[in-house]
């Protein structure tokens, strides 16, 4: 078996998708996209279920009303921005298996062939929207079969930052291309809190990665 890694990718500040956009005002119960099959432009056909309270809703434009009973409203767009996570997240090959909207935030999780191909899907998708935050990573390992699990609700927002900009730049890489100084300058605290939050968040890091399942 080869090895991959199952991602779980919070995309907020997504302008170019109407999904995200309806759940700003009302709670979705389910999401359905799909790129459009021979489509390389990023077009995305796309269903949102919500409670039949709010039905009411004036639904952007480009979006229509496709079913309604007792329970629930169905309403239907087609994207061609280009600016959609689920039709950028496709052209790395990696097909989107989950999606949900909620509060104008996209939560969707997808298989990567390996750590390279990830990140260009973070980079890409960090292109197009005003956050990208990994949730939760799964990774399976050829030799002995094990799946590793990366829990991104362990960290606060603040040990995740710190962790994160440590990393894109270069603290941890050898030689290093930045201090602790410079990091923490960027991050606009002193060396010390620097130093204090990324000591907390490697070591709930390390707990997951060793920790025997």
């Amino acid at each position: 078996m080869d090895a991959g890694i199952h991602a779980q990718i919070q995309v907020s500040g997504v302008e170019g998708c109407p999904a995200a956009s309806l759940s700003e005002d009302v709670e979705i119960e389910s999401v359905v996209l799909d790129r459009q099959t021979g489509s390389r432009d990023g077009t995305v056909v796309g269903e949102v279920t919500v409670d039949h309270a709010d039905t009411e809703m004036e639904a952007p434009e480009g979006v229509q009303r496709v079913f309604d009973d007792d329970t629930r409203s169905v309403y239907r767009f087609v994207n061609r921005t280009g600016d959609c996570p689920c039709g950028r997240v496709p052209d790395h090959g990696c097909p989107v298996r989950t999606v949900r909207a909620d509060s104008g935030s996209l939560l969707l999780s997808f298989i990567a062939s390996d750590v390279q191909t990830l990140r260009s899907i973070v980079t890409d998708l960090r292109s197009c929207c005003g956050a990208v935050r990994v949730q939760r990573l799964t990774q399976s390992t050829p030799e002995s079969q094990r799946l590793l699990f990366v829990n991104r609700e362990a960290f606060t927002d603040r040990q995740y930052e710190v962790l994160q900009t440590a990393h894109e730049m270069g603290y941890f890489a050898r030689p290093k291309r930045a201090d602790s100084a410079a990091v923490a300058a960027e991050l606009g605290i002193s060396v010390a809190t620097f130093s204090e939050h990324l000591a907390v968040a490697q070591e709930k890091l390390l707990d997951q990665v060793l920790t025997k399942k």
